[in-house]
């Protein structure tokens, strides 16, 4: 599935929705990423900071990524050789 895809499941809304107080707080815009590594983000952030129930409910969603899923991260920094 792309992210695109996974941001409109239920499962994703609910797990964003049920723990977003207590694991996304400190990115309220955040909850529907457009990029690969914002959904990397999201999901680390309540898998980190959530309880067991949100580790496995995470876990359930990252079956749904492809296996070469490999969010590009990018410090958007120039790199001078």
């Amino acid at each position: 599935m792309t992210v695109e895809e996974i941001i409109k499941t239920p499962e994703y809304i609910s797990v964003v929705d049920d723990y977003k107080d207590v694991c996304l707080w400190f990115s309220p815009e955040c909850y529907h990423p457009h990029t690969g590594v914002q959904l990397e983000q999201i999901l680390t952030s309540i898998e980190r900071n959530g309880d067991l129930n949100a580790y496995k409910r995470v876990g359930r969603i990252r079956k749904w990524l492809s296996p070469n899923f490999k969010p590009t991260y990018s410090s958007g920094l120039p790199i001078h050789g």
